[in-house]
């Protein structure tokens, strides 16, 4: 049996969890106190829109968007939000796992018929992640890395044999490796995943 993942993303799980408990309108954000100032660490897709991003000093944040709204974070909360959603997703598959901050992982290997396939599957997991305000994105794949790549773009299904045609045409950033490592790679010359393939993994 071909081994199949589901990574699953949830790009502003924080603001999403603190917005279900109480609900706001327009740009929000959660800050986190760092470097002796207020930043950003997680917002919503308004405060998205209006320019803003995670890291950003709060005090630049409110110039650009003055109608910004801001909790404190609570990376606890944050923490036990991400394990209950671990164990909710055992219902796709016996083998879920934590994966980074924002991530999940789980062995769908041979359960993904019981939903009528892989692009059912990920529909089904997306539909109800949407009802209970939670925002995702998934992908599936033969690889953890190719899995997670691709639900931090968009999401999708990579057929079994077709890792370098889906995954070729992105960023070298797009794979698990630390930033620097990715801007070497560039200088290298070696800016897509495909680039990586023509010379020796050393």
């Amino acid at each position: 049996m071909a081994r199949r993942l589901l990574s699953i993303c949830f790009p502003r799980l924080a603001s999403d969890i603190s917005l279900r408990r109480r609900p706001l309108e327009g740009p929000f954000a959660l800050t986190l106190r760092a470097s002796n100032a207020e930043q950003l660490h997680c917002l919503n897709q308004a405060a998205s829109r209006a320019g803003l991003h995670r890291g950003m000093a709060l005090a630049d944040a409110r110039a650009i968007c003055p109608g910004l709204s801001t909790r404190p974070a609570d990376p606890l909360r944050e923490d036990r939000a991400l394990e209950e959603l671990r164990r909710w997703v055992s219902r796709y598959g016996p083998h879920a796992a934590k994966d980074g901050a924002d991530g999940l992982i789980v062995d769908i290997s041979g359960v993904a018929h019981l939903f009528g396939g892989e692009t059912e599957m990920i529909a089904d997991l997306e539909a109800r992640l949407a009802r209970a305000g939670i925002s995702a994105k998934s992908a599936i794949a033969e690889t953890r890395g190719a899995a997670w790549a691709l639900a931090r773009r968009g999401g999708g299904v990579i057929p079994e044999g077709a890792l370098l045609t889906r995954l070729g045409p992105m960023p070298v950033s797009a794979l698990q490796i630390a930033p620097d490592v990715a801007e070497g790679l560039a200088r290298l010359g070696l800016h897509k995943i495909a680039d990586l393939t023509t010379v020796p993994r050393a």
